[in-house]
């Protein structure tokens, strides 16, 4: 519980919502807010939702003071700027808190007063980039994941006001967000446009420009996950005021478990650590014990929050390996014998994987006898010696999809008082919301009650009904001089009606962070990569950085394709994985490479100064 005149800083843990009911597991479990996509222009395609979920949504969250954002983060063309602007206005009706975008041209509109979120889509990679975001209006800018620590604090040093947030949990991309471009060239889908194909999840082969073949086959840029666990407080104190998991395509289970795990750690903190608070209000239980490596996951890395220290990706597999579980003692019909490792316990309906010839495969256990697990369609390639990955814990998953898994309540503080015409509730909540509702009984109802000891417990019980509610009473207040008789069905009346207003008031929209947009404000953003990766996809969005220094923001590449274009900026580094990064002792020399993909070949060149790889298109 915490005031809103506490002077400590407000912290969010923001969460992702495929759909409604993944945005109420998220709040439920500890989301300060969620972020989902609205009906259309949001940087995941088959994750849109209506305008009416997301209005339920809106109405859920608010009830904790969480908020929710609503991703509109593709770029846009001409044709479409009208009809994002009426989407606009129909998100701010529905209770929105924050929009997040890519796309200047909605800076043209005539925005409501809401939140605007730099997407991460932005590359809002330096101090100069985003203080000229906070000179603009932001509200809060989205930074890249690829940053490091030392790189946060310089963009805290020169930021201003403006909120960072920062991904903490979750898949990472290979490519700089917003700066790749290699599903448009190989598929023709654009994931500035939401549509992504995600390349870097298949295989390919890395070679020399002289044919030798370093590696075949392997998921050479398929990074592993995000987590940031171990990081949170160091990340509090670079300046991070907003904590981020990725997964508006995961599913509730997932939403449910990494939220929870998340909100633990960070009251950790916030309990050593007066000077920070969450953002949003009530108290959270959870039936399960929440644990990351339980939901899927590739593999976790902190990537280059402190340096480039490991090869970020998982080259065997882009899928859920799980956890080491067991080594297989032998191989019956339709049984298999294994040897658990500490602490696992097998259960009915679990999935485990193996490694086969390099290949990933898999089965899943029908029924488990302690060591002796029965599968149907025994895989023919098990054999005695072979460690199997545990990739769903079944057990775990059902206490986590169970009814009730994880809830969050108000405290509420309430105070009954007769008076001389009858009765009035006065009720206040966590938030500060207060509410009071009088009952003036007609004369021909007024009378004393029998048993004043008995009415006043039966009061006391009717009052403290809240089932259904969000509300946990922690104090009743009663001041019962007069002695009044009031019947059962006024008693549930006032109740209803007063928790009724409460809800009224906290239903608003927490837009305390809304900036006014001044796209005229005379802020210069200085030329820092080639025109085409401005993104510029209608005039709107020209105009705009035209007026802000940037004299030839050529036409995105979704537009018009760029020959010899970069298609991806890369913080993974394939010199560094094979031994040949030249600021550490290489193993061999530096040669010129290439990346097969399918039939296709891509020249790699190297930024070592700045640690950056590139794909470049060579046609």
């Amino acid at each position: 519980m915490h005031s809103e005149s506490s002077s400590s800083q407000p912290v969010e843990l923001l969460s992702p919502a495929r759909n409604l009911a993944c945005g109420m597991a998220a709040i439920d479990s500890g989301a300060d807010a969620v972020y989902i996509g609205g009906p259309a222009f949001g940087a995941r395609v088959n994750a849109g939702n209506s305008i009416d979920d997301i209005g339920s949504l809106c109405r859920y969250a608010h009830q904790f003071r969480a908020k929710v954002h609503v991703a509109l983060n593709t770029i846009l063309s001409d044709d479409e700027l009208r009809e994002a602007q009426s989407l606009v206005r129909e998100l701010y009706d529905a209770g929105a808190d924050a929009l997040i975008i890519q796309d200047p041209g909605i800076l043209s509109f005539d925005l409501p007063p809401l939140e605007i979120h730099a997407s991460t889509q932005q590359d809002n990679c330096s101090p100069q980039r985003v203080r000229f975001l906070q000179d603009i209006g932001y509200s809060q800018a989205v930074l890249p994941r690829e940053l490091s620590l030392e790189e946060i604090r310089q963009i805290r040093a020169s930021a201003g006001d403006i909120r960072l947030e920062f991904f903490v949990h979750g898949a990472l991309c290979a490519g700089v967000s917003g700066r790749c471009y290699i599903s448009q060239r190989v598929t023709g889908r654009s994931a500035n446009r939401g549509a992504c194909a995600q390349l870097c999840r298949v295989p390919m082969s890395l070679r020399t420009a002289g044919g030798e073949y370093l590696a075949r086959d392997r998921y050479l840029l398929s990074l592993k996950d995000l987590n940031h666990t171990a990081n949170l407080e160091d990340l509090l104190d670079a300046g991070i005021r907003s904590f981020k998991i990725e997964g508006r395509l995961k599913d509730e289970g997932y939403v449910r478990n990494v939220t929870a795990w998340y909100r633990a750690r960070l009251d950790e903190i916030f309990a050593r650590r007066s000077e920070y608070r969450r953002s949003s209000f009530g108290q959270v239980e959870c039936s399960f014990e929440p644990d990351p490596k339980k939901s899927f996951n590739r593999g976790f890395t902190e990537y280059r929050l402190h340096g480039q220290r490991e090869n970020f990706a998982c080259f065997d597999s882009p899928k859920y390996v799980g956890d080491a579980a067991a080594r297989i003692a032998s191989v019956g019909k339709n049984v298999v014998t294994v040897k658990a490792f500490r602490n696992v316990e097998f259960h009915n309906g679990d999935k485990c994987s193996y490694f086969a010839g390099g290949e990933l495969k898999g089965f899943r256990v029908s029924v488990a006898r302690g060591d002796e697990l029965e599968v149907f369609q025994l895989p023919r390639d098990l054999v005695p010696g072979m460690v199997v990955y545990r990739n769903k814990d079944a057990d775990f998953e059902r206490e986590v999809a169970a009814n009730g898994a994880s809830s969050r309540h108000l405290d509420l503080f309430m105070r009954f008082a007769e008076t001389p015409r009858g009765f009035e509730l006065s009720v206040r909540d966590e938030t500060g919301a207060q509410a009071r509702k009088e009952l003036i009984l007609p004369d021909h109802e007024l009378q004393r009650a029998r048993d004043p000891a008995a009415q006043e417990r039966n009061i006391r019980s009717r009052l403290l009904r809240l089932g259904g509610s969000v509300y946990r009473c922690q104090e009743l207040e009663m001041s019962c001089g007069y002695g009044w008789f009031v019947p059962v069905s006024r008693l549930n009346d006032l109740r209803h009606q007063a928790l009724a207003e409460l809800e009224k008031i906290r239903s608003q929209p927490v837009r305390d962070n809304a900036r006014r947009i001044n796209a005229d404000c005379g802020a210069m953003l200085a030329p820092d990569r080639p025109g085409y990766q401005y993104n510029v996809s209608n005039r709107a969005a020209e105009d705009f950085f035209r007026s802000h220094g940037i004299e030839d923001p050529a036409i995105a590449y979704e537009c018009r394709r760029q020959k010899g274009a970069v298609l991806m900026y890369c913080r993974q580094c394939l010199r560094f994985c094979f031994g040949m990064c030249p600021k550490r002792k290489p193993v061999r020399k530096v040669e010129k490479l290439e990346l097969v993909v399918g039939d296709r070949i891509f020249d790699l060149d190297f930024d070592c100064k700045n640690c950056m790889m590139m794909v470049v298109d060579r046609e």
